[in-house]
């Protein structure tokens, strides 16, 4: 868990729309191990989970990734990948992080017109960023990602993206839970890129 630096990562885990971090999701199984491991995590329940406002999240994001020194992991997970890529497009700034998963990103299209359409306030394009290491995961079949997150966004081929088998949203409903390889994949330290 410590980077090229030899410095241990924080980590962040944030949920998405209507999400209240039920015990039974993979985010709240990757607090357990993380925090098991000695890891410090932040997971926080975010304000108004059924009707969220994007600039009471933005400031909620922008706090955790910004906050003391330590080199920040990011997994974000539906909403909050919206989230993120909103903040990337009024800032143009990953904060302190420097590994990122996006999970189960939904279509700009599918929350167009909805309570929380101001999150997809951005290009559908999800670009490199220098020195951070990048990952998509995909649910197959997820009814908030029709025909999957390259219909919707334009990815650069230099970030993988991982389709999970029957992954639907990612959420309990589709058997999130326990998630080894989201483990794998937060654990992991490689070198990141210059």
């Amino acid at each position: 868990m410590k980077n090229d630096r030899g410095m241990q990562n924080r980590f962040v885990i944030l949920h998405g729309w209507e999400n209240r971090r039920p015990p039974d999701h993979w985010e709240h199984w990757l607090f357990d191990e993380l925090t098991a491991r000695g890891a410090e995590v932040d997971y926080p329940q975010l304000p108004d989970p059924d009707t969220p406002d994007l600039d009471t999240w933005l400031a909620a994001l922008d706090q955790l990734v910004t906050r003391g020194e330590r080199p920040v992991t990011l997994l974000a997970h539906s909403l909050a990948a919206s989230l993120w890529l909103t903040r990337l497009a009024r800032s143009d700034s990953p904060g302190l992080v420097t590994r990122l998963a996006l999970a189960a990103i939904p279509a700009p299209d599918v929350l167009r017109s909805t309570v929380v359409e101001a999150f997809i306030d951005h290009p559908p394009v999800i670009a490199p960023l220098p020195g951070v290491e990048q990952i998509v995961f995909e649910g197959e079949d997820d009814p908030y990602s029709p025909g999957g997150v390259r219909a919707a966004y334009e990815i650069d081929p230099s970030i993988p993206v991982e389709l999970v088998n029957g992954g639907g949203h990612l959420t309990p409903d589709s058997g999130f839970g326990p998630w080894p390889r989201i483990l794998e994949w937060t654990l992991a330290t490689e070198e990141m890129p210059s």
